[in-house]
């Protein structure tokens, strides 16, 4: 973050864009037309020095619908093209078509494959409807409830608060809805969600999510760096994130993680895994269990059975997994990390230092309460009229 040849930008920015940090001559460049640039290409047939309607008309349709506009769709925005407020209500109306259509959110959709790298999904045991060989858990309660928070007016910190599970009524046209409790519990063995309502923490609290990263560990550190990878988008592997929570890694199951050239990461990651530990996976229902960690004294010695589940993330600390999700979801970083996947979907590349005011922008009108209020579809309404998804 510092500024080593005092031109007025960090490091890291000058890194970021290519510039060099030990000379004052050198400085990130931006995007930018002269005057007479400008003039030209705002008659032409695309305006490459800034915001071109029918770019982005087209754009939208090609991102959000699979398909190209009409012609005579594209003709009528073309007569618009000197009416802002008319050429921007247009494409307004034409995102609120494409958000509800099928190839936005239907099975195997954008949103719904969105979520890969998150739920990680293995047909191998995949249980419910096309099960594997090792049938474990369904993923599909993961697809369905990922694609139901990033949809319509709802709230996507839900990914990480949701203590419902969501199903999909129809396809064509896109239906979803909430599951009972009484209906989640008349579901066969290899499908059902058995950690109690107000245990549930979203998308972390899965049975796929328990089966895949938990397993049989006592110590859930898989577990944590995940969520904290997916939906905070810190890579402990790769040294992101790290906030070393003091006196630890304690090492509750002696596995070593106190080692110097461990400690570094685990002294941010163990704290998290705490949360998880009286969460089973595949060892023990899938279910919550104050007294899990009984099961693994003979294993990973006595001192297991002390790991707490208090948490600290983020340098706060929570008394369980639940007040841990909602730490997570309330912060920036959540809050980039969806803007983040959406902005890499459309833009097609990592924010660049150009797109900077644009992308903190839409982050933090996403948290406030007077903006987007954590409505995806909202945000998504306004990155739509950034320059970056508009300029040619």
């Amino acid at each position: 973050d510092l500024d080593a040849d005092g031109d007025g930008f960090a490091n890291l920015v000058e890194l970021g864009s290519g510039a060099s940090m030990a000379s004052a001559d050198s400085v990130p460049l931006t995007l930018a037309c002269t005057p007479e640039q400008a003039a030209k290409s705002a008659t032409a047939r695309w305006n490459t020095c800034g915001y071109d309607p029918e770019f982005a008309f087209r754009k939208i349709h090609l991102d959000f619908c699979g398909r190209s506009p009409k012609r005579e769709d594209m003709e009528a925005l073309k007569l618009l093209r000197g009416n802002e407020t008319a050429w921007r209500s247009r494409l307004g109306q034409a995102l609120n078509q494409c958000l509800a259509s099928s190839y936005w959110i239907g099975t195997e959709g954008v949103v719904w494959n969105l979520a890969n790298a998150k739920i990680r999904p293995a047909h191998t045991v995949k249980s419910g409807k096309n099960p594997g060989p090792v049938p474990l858990g369904d993923y599909d309660d993961d697809y369905n409830l990922f694609v139901w928070a990033n949809s319509g007016d709802r709230d996507v910190r839900d990914l990480l608060l949701a203590q419902y599970f969501v199903k999909r009524v129809s396809d064509n046209p896109v239906k979803l809805e909430k599951i009972s409790e009484e209906e989640l519990a008349k579901r066969d063995r290899g499908t059902k969600q058995p950690v109690p309502p107000e245990k549930r923490a979203g998308m972390i609290t899965t049975r796929w999510f328990a089966a895949v990263h938990t397993m049989f560990t006592a110590i859930p550190r898989t577990t944590a760096a995940q969520a904290y990878r997916a939906y905070l988008g810190f890579d402990i592997a790769k040294m992101q994130g790290l906030q070393p929570v003091p006196h630890e890694p304690t090492d509750y199951d002696a596995k070593g993680v106190g080692a110097p050239q461990c400690a570094a990461c685990h002294s941010t990651l163990d704290p998290m895994a705490y949360a998880f530990t009286r969460y089973n996976g595949i060892g023990g229902g899938y279910t919550y269990d104050e007294n899990r960690l009984e099961a693994y004294t003979k294993v990973d010695g006595p001192r297991v059975k002390d790991a707490p589940k208090t948490a600290v993330i983020l340098g706060q600390e929570a008394n369980d997994l639940v007040e841990m999700a909602k730490i997570a979801a309330s912060s920036d970083a959540f809050a980039r990390k969806v803007v983040f996947d959406y902005w890499k979907l459309l833009i097609g590349r990592d924010p660049t230092i150009q797109d900077q005011a644009e992308y903190n922008r839409l982050w933090q009108d996403l948290k406030s309460p007077g903006g987007h209020n954590y409505r995806v579809e909202r945000m998504l309404h306004a990155i739509v009229f950034t320059n970056a998804f508009g300029r040619p």
